[in-house]
């Protein structure tokens, strides 16, 4: 499996299980954290191999540069989904909003849950589109066109 494959495996992974607003979040929050760690050790792991390995090919020397700047954005991504603890910590809480001032805080709460999601897919598209880019002879990264990413889910409107 190639690392864009790899990439869009987890991807796959977590748009079909999402980070529910319930107990069992917190299970789905680390084992996505789980799923990117490996992604990024597989893309610095890769890198290294193609810098220090001196058996490695010319095309393994030349994926270096891509899969470091792709670790950058699984790093990026990683850290989207750890910011996403405290949110999940909040919504899992076994007693039910009663007061306003807990509603309010719930819906602050899945608020950064969806948002910090969003941007890890956004880190993750960031990622993948740094795999298939090449870069101009002057090093710099050509901007990219901006990502398909899912948008993040409406809030459900309040009667």
């Amino acid at each position: 499996m190639t690392m864009a494959e790899a990439i869009d495996a987890v991807v796959a992974d977590l748009l079909h299980h999402p980070v529910a607003a319930s107990p069992h979040g917190m299970f789905t929050v680390m084992r996505h954290i789980d799923l990117l760690c490996h992604l990024t050790a597989r893309a610095v792991g890769d890198a290294h191999f193609g810098l220090a390995c001196e058996h490695a090919d010319p095309a393994d020397q030349e994926r270096v540069e891509p899969l470091g700047r792709a670790a950058a954005h699984l790093g990026r991504a990683t850290a989207h989904y750890t910011l996403a603890l405290a949110p999940v910590i909040t919504l899992s809480k076994s007693d039910a909003p009663s007061t306003p001032n807990k509603q309010l805080d719930a819906i602050d709460a899945l608020s950064q849950l969806t948002n910090q999601v969003h941007d890890a897919l956004l880190a993750l598209s960031d990622a993948r589109t740094c795999l298939s880019t090449p870069l101009p002879p002057g090093g710099q990264a050509a901007p990219a066109a901006p990502p398909s990413v899912p948008a993040p889910p409406a809030a459900k409107p309040r009667h």
